[in-house]
């Protein structure tokens, strides 16, 4: 029985520190990732959100993004100012950035457990906005799929097509005004619910 206990300890510390290994591994997989995509100075993809609504997504270093949806509602940064506008309701969020780390190492750093099992990265965190996370990536560590699930299972996916990078986007695209007829709400992001 000694020996059987012995046995199970061994097995039981071999396995925590392969578990170990393999969310090392997964995190510094995840940062090369990360770090491919802070490398590029410009991209330009197709999204689709939830299987439902679709848009196309623009980025340029420094965190300046625009995204226009099908419907009309628009996202921009030039990464002081994040707008959100929706032309149905005529109202329009500005948030400030300051102090805040944006772009796709923002929304995956901090978690406690990251594993990866091809090209797909699954991220988890109790204390976390989105306690679960799923990233998939192309064959050149693109985004794909971005998965993301709070605790309240509400879940938010968005799929990536036909990503074109390192392409001549204008600065004018990322510095939106929402109409003069416009509501605006200002940092809505910090209101409580």
């Amino acid at each position: 029985m000694r020996n059987f206990l012995l046995k199970s300890q061994i097995v039981l510390l071999f396995s925590v520190q392969l578990g170990s290994l393999w969310a090392e591994d997964g995190r510094d997989r995840l940062n090369a990732v990360i770090g491919r995509m802070n490398s590029l100075e410009s991209f330009r993809a197709s999204v689709t959100v939830n299987g439902g609504l679709t848009g196309v997504v623009s980025y340029k270093s420094p965190n300046q993004l625009h995204v226009r949806f099908s419907d009309g509602r628009i996202i921009s940064s030039n990464g002081r100012i994040l707008w959100f506008y929706n032309p149905d309701s005529s109202i329009a969020g500005k948030q400030d950035l300051r102090g805040v780390s944006g772009g796709l190492g923002g929304l995956l750093s901090g978690y406690e457990t990251v594993t990866v099992s091809g090209r797909t990265f699954r991220l988890t965190s109790t204390t976390k906005r989105y306690n679960e996370i799923i990233l998939v990536v192309s064959d050149n560590d693109l985004p794909r799929v971005l998965k993301m699930k709070r605790s309240d299972e509400e879940i938010t996916e968005i799929a990536f097509s036909g990503i074109a990078t390192n392409i001549g986007l204008g600065t004018g695209l990322f510095n939106f005004q929402p109409p003069t007829s416009s509501q605006i709400v200002e940092n809505p992001l910090n209101q409580k619910e």
